[in-house]
């Protein structure tokens, strides 16, 4: 539970999407870009994750996740290596997220929540919450401690701080805490693992639970994905002081978000629970549009931001069953975060042409209502227990 906390706290889907809203203006000002060019970065991440995210589920399946996560998280640091190593041309700024993206598959949510889903049944959905709030953690501390890196030291050495974080913190952890559960018999005799039981890859394709997943989710994503990463630039063009201060106070409610979404997963059915948890930030889009209360906005953002990953884990977990738990949770995650990073990338684009980001927070409070009322269609857990 530890190494999970301390591994998606400082991992590919923390780091960098909670931080990038501080880095875009000093790179954009430094670079001479707008600020699209900086956004776009997050898109070419979400490519790469869609790429190697089949191939990551299946070794995490075949080899087992604790290799997987100790060579991706090593990987990792180079890649915020690169990122500090800019030259000033948007085709190495891409490429860099990119690998970034590719090389760090292994420190995402894809690793830490089998680890989870492995070790907990009854209360899964509360651990997973437990586990996956380190993004929250990551997004209340990060803005503005990298906020201070950069107006001391310049943004290069902020990412350079950020690899070492992953390289001195997350590493050690993960290799001294992270190990998956070995079946025991009496006296603690060594026995055959259980079999996993639930669908396969294809037969989860096959299905029309599968896609329906994908599709609200891929919504949901573009609206958190375009809200978080600009809610910096966005409170600063609407006059707001302290924006980074403002981005913190939605961190604590990713956590919030997390874990109340874990509870709340252990004793309602998940897709009542994501209409629920994403009324709020939906509300709050439309807040931000109009330059209303911009603490409550960030705040219910947060909450968005904090039960996305605990309903896609916990769903995939309680629908498909843990056969094939990697390459399903992993195409799922695929298609959330190129979601996202088109999000981030498409807010960028409304503010270049408008001025404004009022469009695309409408937007966005349509598509998490949208989204959060299409899972209702999934119906009835399927009873593995029973099955097996």
């Amino acid at each position: 539970m530890v190494a999970a906390l301390v591994g998606v706290t400082l991992g590919l889907t923390s780091l960098p999407f909670y931080t990038l809203g501080v880095f875009a203006r000093p790179i954009a000002e430094d670079m001479g870009w707008p600020q699209s060019t900086v956004q776009s970065g997050l898109v070419f991440s979400m490519i790469g994750t869609v790429m190697v995210a089949g191939l990551a589920g299946w070794m995490i399946d075949r080899f087992g996740v604790r290799r997987v996560t100790l060579v991706s998280q090593m990987c990792l640091v180079l890649g915020f290596l690169l990122l500090a190593s800019q030259n000033g041309d948007p085709l190495m700024w891409r490429a860099s997220w990119f690998l970034i993206a590719v090389l760090g598959i292994g420190t995402s949510p894809l690793t830490w929540s089998r680890g989870i889903a492995d070790w907990f049944v009854n209360a899964r959905g509360f651990a997973l919450g437990i586990a996956l709030s380190g993004s929250g953690i990551t997004a209340f501390a990060a803005p503005p401690l990298v906020d201070l890196m950069i107006q001391a030291y310049g943004w290069r050495t902020g990412y350079l701080a950020i690899g070492a974080a992953v390289l001195f913190v997350a590493l050690p952890t993960a290799w001294l805490l992270f190990h998956m559960r070995e079946p025991q018999g009496p006296a603690g005799q060594d026995v055959k693992p259980m079999p996993l039981y639930g669908l396969t890859f294809g037969e989860a394709l096959r299905g029309y639970r599968f896609w329906l997943i994908l599709a609200s989710f891929a919504g949901i994503s573009f609206a958190i994905g375009g809200s978080i990463p600009n809610l910096v630039p966005m409170l600063k063009q609407g006059g707001v002081e302290h924006a980074a201060l403002y981005a913190s106070l939605l961190g604590v409610n990713v956590i919030v978000g997390r874990i109340l979404a874990g509870y709340l997963l252990d004793r309602f059915w998940a897709p009542l629970v994501a209409v629920a948890m994403l009324a709020l930030p939906a509300t709050a889009c439309v807040l931000l549009a109009l330059d209303l209360s911009p603490g409550i906005a960030a705040a219910l953002v947060g909450l968005a931001g904090g039960a996305e990953f605990d309903l896609i884990a916990y769903l995939c977990a309680r629908y498909f069953g843990m056969r094939n738990y990697g390459r399903i949770y992993a195409w799922q995650w695929a298609g959330f975060s190129l979601a996202a990073g088109a999000g981030s990338y498409g807010f960028a684009l409304v503010f270049d042409a408008t001025g404004s980001y009022d469009g695309a927070l409408y937007a966005a409070a349509g598509l998490m209502g949208a989204g959060g009322l299409a899972l209702l269609a999934l119906g009835r857990y399927p009873q593995w227990d029973i099955k097996s």
